[in-house]
């Protein structure tokens, strides 16, 4: 389906529902036979506007190149103080210890650093990322820059436990493919990235910071 005819449906699919909507609350106002068909009148516009938006296609990665943007996100409590969390991932050349997508992480001049991400069987992407917010103990956010193979960013949260048990670690991280020759190579790693895989990597976290390592399997 091409863009033009996506917006054509989305347009269709947003109007039959409003006018179908429409129908509906007039026909309980007018009541009668005429009531009862400007209900079913509505009705079947709600039902064409369901019908519509269940049809639309998401969008998947193919061997053409198409694909789709992810967006994950985990949280898990780690059993130690903020600062100590904050120092650990501040390094960002420590997180391939934890993260089984990342190859290396290469600091660079100022709040820049380098990226190399790369899933099994599949083949490695590059992109360059800056700070764009750091406040020490508490938050950081990233993003990749321009010309980057892969468009991403992500932050991650500390937040002290009320009760002195720990720190609570929260992070999302946002992937989407460019729109070139990297198409490909971006769309094949992504394939491969789940939710599921934040989430066993938070995990590798608290047994790093915890236990000084990462149970076999881990990674």
């Amino acid at each position: 389906m091409t863009r033009a005819s996506e917006k054509f449906s989305r347009t269709l699919s947003k109007n039959s529902g409003a006018a179908g909507g429409s129908l509906i609350a007039l026909a309980s106002r007018k009541g009668g036979l005429f009531g009862a068909l400007l209900g079913l009148g509505g009705a079947f516009l709600l039902f064409k506007a369901v019908q519509n938006g269940r049809s639309q296609p998401k969008r998947l990665p193919s061997a053409h190149g198409a694909s789709r943007d992810v967006h994950l996100s985990s949280s898990v409590v780690v059993d130690r103080p903020a600062s100590d969390v904050y120092e650990f991932w501040r390094d960002f050349s420590n997180l391939p210890r934890i993260m089984n997508f990342l190859e290396q992480v290469t600091p660079r001049e100022g709040n820049i650093s380098h990226w190399v991400a790369r899933l099994p069987a599949g083949p490695s992407l590059e992109w360059d990322s800056e700070v764009i917010e750091d406040i020490p103990d508490r938050r950081l956010s990233w993003r990749s820059l321009e010309g980057s193979e892969i468009n991403t960013w992500g932050s991650v949260v500390f937040e002290p436990k009320a009760d002195g048990a720990g720190t609570e670690v929260s992070v999302t991280l946002n992937f989407n493919p460019p729109g070139n020759s990297a198409g490909n190579a971006a769309a094949h790693f992504l394939k491969g990235l789940e939710s599921s895989v934040l989430s066993k990597n938070m995990r590798n976290l608290k047994a790093h910071m915890e236990a000084g390592a990462i149970p076999i399997g881990g990674r």
